[in-house]
C-alpha cells in the first residue's frame, strides 16, 4: 500500500441507495419509456457537464456552483447514450429558501447547457401512463 493511504477508513455500504418514494418512480419511469432509452438515477453534475470558460476565475466559480450537486434522472439515448432530459423530485426540502437558491443555479445549469430539466413533486403518486403523457413533449423531441 502506498505511503499516507489509511488501512480502513470509517465506511459502511448504505442500506438504501434511493428512498421509497425514489425507488417507485424509477420504476414507473423505466415503465414509461419506450425502447432505447436508459435511466441513470442521481447523476453529479459535474459528470454530466463540461465547464466551457477558460476564464480560470470562471471556471472556479463555476465548479463550485456544480460541486456536489447532482439530479435525481438522467435520461439517454442509446446506443450512444446521449443526455436527453433529466428529472428532478422536489420534496418538502425543496420549499426551503437554501433549498430553492441551490434549485435555481440547477435550473441556470440546465438552461445553459440546453438540456431540460422537468421538475415534479416527490409526494406525487406516478404510473407509467401518466409518466408517459407528462414526459410526451420530451419523449417525442428525442430522435432514438
Amino acid at each position: 500500500m502506498p505511503d499516507g493511504v489509511p488501512d480502513h477508513l470509517p465506511v459502511r455500504v448504505k442500506q438504501y441507495f434511493l428512498a421509497r418514494s425514489e425507488v417507485a418512480f424509477l420504476a414507473a419511469l423505466e415503465a414509461c419509456l419506450p425502447p432505447g432509452y436508459r435511466v441513470f438515477p442521481n447523476v453529479r453534475l459535474n459528470d454530466l457537464f463540461f465547464i466551457t470558460t477558460r476564464h480560470p476565475g470562471q471556471q472556479k466559480g463555476t465548479y463550485a456552483r456544480l460541486r456536489d450537486k447532482h439530479v435525481d434522472f438522467l435520461i439517454v439515448s442509446l446506443p450512444d447514450h446521449q443526455p436527453r432530459f433529466a428529472i428532478e423530485l422536489d420534496g418538502a426540502s425543496h420549499d426551503n429558501a437554501q433549498q430553492q437558491y441551490r434549485d435555481a443555479v440547477k435550473d441556470v445549469a440546465f438552461r445553459s447547457a440546453g438540456l431540460p430539466l422537468v421538475r415534479l413533486r416527490a409526494e406525487g403518486t406516478y404510473t407509467p401512463d401518466s409518466l408517459r403523457e407528462m414526459l410526451r413533449e420530451h419523449l417525442s423531441a428525442v430522435r432514438a
